[in-house]
């Protein structure tokens, strides 16, 4: 299964693994925030990125978690 919003395998998102959510780490904390996860929610993350049906959002997910973490920018 991948997450909904950037396409990560979820297999490998220890956050997901864990919660059994449809979105990754990234996507959670960026894109959903503190709001518990829907299908709603999800939707409307990929509308206001202008994500198609099957297309994913390209992100490098270790520079963005090391943004959010204030590691690197």
């Amino acid at each position: 299964m991948n997450c909904a919003i950037c396409g990560t395998n979820l297999k490998e998102d220890l956050f997901s693994a864990v919660t059994q959510e449809p979105v990754c780490t990234i996507c959670k904390m960026k894109f959903i925030g503190g709001l518990p996860t829907s299908p709603a929610r999800i939707a409307q993350a990929r509308e206001r990125l202008g994500l198609a049906d099957g297309i994913y959002l390209h992100q490098d997910n270790a520079v963005e978690a090391a943004r959010i973490l204030g590691r690197r920018g």
